[in-house]
């Protein structure tokens, strides 16, 4: 169990869900991108989420998955479970298993589609809580959620003991700055790639991204350059991450983040339908953007290296 929240505050890949071809799981690839990811010094892993199609997946499928990574992490780095469903009992019982695999942390979007109160939201997360020992993580994401979380709702959730901080996925940088400061106790993961060095100016001491995996020395770079006060030097290596970023959008970001992931261990698989497949000409797009990616990274160690 993580003792201290800000033992969450690293650099965490949010991990693909591997599948065959009909859409099955592929735990075997799972566990090989596990080792993968953690060879390549990425600091945890953080399955289910957005990234991991968790909602596209059935609940004992979710389970799978986390009782893969644990495994497959074997306590070298923590691993965190998204665990958020449309009802309240289906969440505790991925939490209640995430927590007897072993996981870190467990994280859950709010209830989509019915536009809750904020008095049956809090339930929903005091419920949660009450059920586990673990840390909970609230997951802000109101792009794919609709459910936008102020100020005021946001202090309630972060009051509510239990609660480590918030795996914080907008854009809203001011929001992010005010529960900092109102809640300096509290952890707050930065979940936009995108957006990593701004959320980290904003306090933001941790990452959860898509992309973590397969360009950790850039993020791990980019946050060395903004903890040594070189904020320009952080500006430059974000904007490398974000020629990645803008290309994934351009094709496709899950499918194509999957395809990527994939590259060292193996065909990951489709993305669960509704998402469409890729076409020939995106992976051979995404093919020629591993050489890139090469080359951003190799240019910021060489950049290090020399002091610039």
């Amino acid at each position: 169990m993580v003792s201290d929240p800000q033992d969450l505050a690293v650099l965490m890949a949010a991990i693909s869900t591997p599948m065959h071809a009909d859409e099955s799981l592929h735990t075997e690839r799972l566990s090989a991108l596990v080792d993968s990811y953690i060879g390549r010094g990425v600091e945890g892993i953080y399955c289910c989420g957005s990234s991991g199609e968790g909602l596209l997946l059935s609940l004992d499928e979710r389970q799978r998955v986390v009782e893969t990574a644990c495994d497959a992490a074997n306590g070298r780095v923590p691993v965190g479970a998204h665990v958020g469903c449309m009802t309240t009992a289906d969440s505790i019982r991925l939490a209640r298993h995430a927590q007897a695999c072993g996981v870190a942390a467990v994280s859950m979007i709010p209830p989509i589609y019915y536009q809750l109160p904020g008095s049956a939201l809090i339930a929903h997360y005091q419920a949660m809580i009450e059920s586990i020992s673990v840390p909970m993580v609230v997951y802000d994401v109101p792009q794919l959620t609709g459910v936008q979380l102020d100020s005021s709702m946001m202090s309630r959730l972060l009051e509510l003991d239990g609660v480590a901080g918030v795996k914080y996925t907008s854009k809203d940088m001011f929001l992010l700055e005010r529960a900092v400061a109102h809640h300096p106790d509290k952890t707050y993961i930065g979940g936009f790639d995108e957006t990593l060095v701004s959320a980290m100016a904003a306090g933001a001491t941790g990452a959860i991204g898509t992309m973590i995996g397969f360009q950790f020395e850039l993020f791990a770079a980019a946050r060395r350059r903004l903890r040594a006060g070189d904020l320009a030097g952080a500006q430059q290596v974000q904007a490398r991450i974000n020629e990645v970023v803008a290309e994934l959008i351009a094709i496709d970001v899950f499918p194509a983040a999957k395809y990527l992931a994939g590259r060292p261990v193996g065909d990951l698989g489709p993305c669960r339908r509704p998402f469409a497949p890729l076409s020939r000409e995106s992976k051979a797009r995404l093919d020629r953007l591993v050489d890139r990616l090469a080359e951003l990274i190799e240019l910021t160690e060489r950049d290090e290296r020399s002091g610039r």
